[in-house]
């Protein structure tokens, strides 16, 4: 698969007859379904649990939200606010997140399966001991992210700042970092089996050999 074939997938798949909600509220224990929301204001609000399947989120202002349970199956969030979200327990299928602001936001022992990222701010972002199967983060600024000891497998960092990011303890089945910014990545010798590199990046990571290059 090409580095072009991978940037136009598109994991979730929106019903042509998806409700439009005019009037939406958000309660604890929340099941929705088929639904777009736009422009909804859920700033630093708390909830146990949430579930959202087949819907379309854009334009939402979402930051400080914590949920200690929520599951996303089948959603698209466009142009959305999710700064300083804080999740406990994140299963994620099928999710598509587009020119979002992600930063400071905290998924660690994650599920996140056929996701991708796309335009989005995730600096401070957090995933660690999260397990990360089939997903593309594309043009997305991914500075000091935290990724320790996830558990990584066909994911595909396109045209990504991951400057100061944390991989150690991390294990890898095709990660590709190639046109990737991986200056100053705090990852182990040991981790970085599984991960494909351009020699331009060798420089980066040379260091793991307690060498230096003149």
């Amino acid at each position: 698969m090409t580095t072009k074939d991978i940037k136009n997938i598109h994991f979730s798949k929106m019903e042509k007859n998806i409700k439009k909600s005019l009037d939406f509220t958000m309660v604890d224990e929340g099941e929705y379904e088929n639904l777009e929301l736009d422009k909804c204001d859920f700033k630093n609000t708390s909830f146990n649990i949430l579930e959202f399947k087949d819907c379309h989120i854009k334009n939402c202002n979402l930051n400080g939200l914590k949920v200690s349970k929520l599951s996303l199956i089948n959603v698209k969030f466009e142009n959305c606010d999710l700064a300083n979200i804080e999740t406990k327990e994140l299963y994620a299928k099928k999710v598509d997140f587009e020119k979002c602001r992600m930063t400071g936001l905290i998924s660690n022992e994650a599920i996140l399966a056929e996701m991708s990222y796309r335009n989005c701010q995730l600096k401070f972002s957090q995933f660690r001991f999260s397990k990360l199967k089939y997903v593309l983060f594309d043009n997305c600024s991914l500075n000091e992210s935290d990724f320790y000891s996830a558990q990584m497998a066909k994911i595909f960092f396109i045209n990504c700042d991951l400057t100061k990011s944390e991989m150690s303890k991390t294990k890898h089945s095709e990660t590709d970092l190639r046109t990737s910014i991986i200056t100053g990545m705090n990852i182990g010798l040991e981790n970085l089996k599984g991960i494909t590199i351009d020699h331009s990046q060798i420089a980066d990571l040379v260091w793991l050999l307690g060498v230096n290059i003149i």
